[in-house]
């Protein structure tokens, strides 16, 4: 049986830009989005990796969630806090329930750390497409998402990279 992963706009949104929204599906095959992710990336469909977004939604490996699946409560008492996308996505992560987690805004991580929700970012994605020898560099893809303004510390890059044996 796949493995359940939810996914928030900005791993997404980042992978495509950098070209590596393909790694999501070779890891993972499937990856489920709630409502205001599917919006978020909508809105950005002509910036760069928009296509390769739409590609994937249409491919079907990448799957918008139905409302009904969400529980209206748990999302209104998250989006107090956080973004829409991110307070969905934690409530439908609970709700199914999810074995993953894709999201790497710090907020969102501690709160879905905070309601047992496990989870990962961009750069764990990065770390275990190199382990199972998708890309060869982990710092590359790190340095490109960066250039791309993708927030990330040049402490979590390095960690990043010793984690990757580079």
């Amino acid at each position: 049986m796949l493995p359940v992963i939810i996914a928030d706009a900005s791993p997404l949104i980042g992978l495509a830009k950098i070209g590596r929204l393909a790694l999501l599906k070779n890891l993972y095959q499937h990856i489920l989005i709630p409502p205001a992710v599917y919006a978020e990336l909508q809105a950005g469909s002509l910036r760069p990796g928009g296509a390769e977004l739409q590609q994937a939604l249409m491919e079907g490996w990448l799957e918008t969630v139905d409302y009904a699946a969400i529980p209206a409560a748990e999302v209104s008492e998250l989006k107090e806090r956080l973004d829409p996308g991110e307070a969905e996505a934690i409530a439908l992560a609970l709700h199914l329930p999810a074995d993953l987690l894709l999201i790497d805004e710090q907020r969102g991580r501690v709160i879905a750390q905070q309601k047992g929700v496990r989870i990962i970012g961009t750069g764990i994605v990065l770390v275990t497409a190199k382990r199972r020898g998708h890309i060869g560099n982990v710092r590359a893809e790190l340095d490109a998402l960066f250039r791309c303004g993708y927030r990330l510390s040049a402490a979590l890059r390095e960690q990043l990279a010793a984690m990757a044996g580079e």
